[in-house]
């Protein structure tokens, strides 16, 4: 039983970790995207705002005691 409660636990971490890399990974898309004024960035940089507030929302679900 404690293995499994430490297995879920240390899964949840990895995922936290996971999600957290790529917040920083699309802040850093969008920044770059953001420094062009053509149409095509434009559509991009909203296409990593959406997927930056995906990624934020999934984060906020997991739970903070692990």
């Amino acid at each position: 039983m404690l293995n499994e409660n430490h297995a879920s636990i240390s899964s949840a971490q990895y995922l936290r970790h996971d999600l957290m890399i790529e917040l920083g990974r699309l802040e850093m898309a969008m920044e770059s995207a953001s420094q062009h004024e053509d149409v095509g960035q434009q559509s991009a940089l909203e296409s990593l705002q959406h997927k930056h507030a995906r990624v934020s929302a999934a984060l906020d679900k997991l739970p903070l005691d692990c």
